[in-house]
């Protein structure tokens, strides 16, 4: 039976955290760079203290993927973000985007099966090419997605951009559980909390620019828990991919036709775009992990020996 505590704590601390740290951050006269970057802040705050609440802490050095993530990713993010919000040009910005979307699945698959020699020399499961093309496609990937949802954002507001996130860091978080990987959806359900506690705190902070908060932590993170059930789990790479690009199809609110809709209708279409396909994955995956709990649990045929030949 499914224990749901660890799960509601994750969502219900996650949440909370986050919606504090967004709060304190927009207190007072805050600095611009503060107001944008404090949405990664809030976002990993609510991540870490969901995991040390679950008893997901690393230990150091990071073995795993979700300490790798934890503890080397996070950081960085919020570095780079932090970066990004205090410089005044845009370009240098993307730079530094474009570089940390470069080493995040190295990171996440360091000293795995699939780029290391963990058995003997050359028992890597990926050849040095078949590396190349994985990880510069990973790369671009999650570069697409970032910008795309980063150029939304400028159109729209950041609130819009994150109630899709929500959404869509639930939905993986469920599908990465029900493929396989328990500890990388609770990974999950944190982020997912983490998520709506900001959106929600936001309605009561000082956005001084409602479209520029950083998107950074949001990203990557349900970027991150996609890659380790893909790779460290069962989930299928089509589920994968359906999380990975949903997020994209709250652009369909910004057609002509719905654009001249008033905002909230706008933004139910736009967040019903998104959370039909999410719903279908999720639907997907409880049915695979049905299917194989039964095949799983239904008892082998004995053997049975052939007669003996009589002399």
């Amino acid at each position: 039976m499914v224990d749901f505590a660890p799960l509601v704590r994750a969502i219900l601390i996650g949440a909370l955290i986050a919606a504090l740290v967004l709060w304190l951050a927009t207190r007072g006269a805050a600095p611009r760079w503060r107001r944008d970057a404090c949405w990664s802040w809030a976002v990993a705050a609510g991540v870490l203290a969901a995991c040390g609440a679950t008893d997901q802490w690393p230990h150091w050095p990071p073995l795993e993927d979700r300490g790798r993530f934890l503890t080397l990713l996070v950081p960085l993010i919020l570095a780079v973000e932090t970066l990004a919000a205090t410089t005044s040009s845009r370009a240098t910005a993307w730079c530094l985007r474009l570089g940390l979307t470069a080493v995040v699945a190295p990171i996440l698959l360091h000293n795995s099966v699939y780029l290391a020699d963990l058995k003997e020399h050359d028992s890597a499961q990926w050849s040095l090419l078949q590396v190349t093309i994985v990880l510069s496609g990973l790369a671009a990937l999650l570069a697409l997605v970032w910008a795309m949802l980063s150029l939304l954002q400028s159109r729209t507001s950041t609130q819009a951009v994150m109630a899709v996130l929500v959404a869509d860091a639930l939905a993986t978080a469920l599908t990465v559980m029900l493929s396989g990987y328990y500890r990388g959806g609770l990974l999950g359900l944190g982020l997912a909390g983490a998520l709506a506690g900001a959106t929600l705190a936001s309605y009561f902070a000082k956005l001084q620019l409602p479209t520029r908060g950083s998107l950074g932590m949001s990203v990557i993170g349900i970027f991150a828990v996609v890659l380790v059930g893909l790779f460290f789990g069962t989930l299928a790479t089509g589920l994968a991919a359906c999380l990975l690009l949903a997020p994209l199809l709250a652009w369909i609110g910004e057609l002509p036709r719905l654009r001249d809709a008033t905002p909230p209708w706008r933004s139910a279409a736009r967040l019903a775009c998104v959370a039909i396909p999410l719903i279908v994955v999720v639907i997907v995956a409880q049915r695979n992990f049905s299917a194989a709990s039964r095949a799983h649990a239904r008892p082998s045929v004995p053997f049975e020996s052939p007669d003996p030949i009589d002399n």
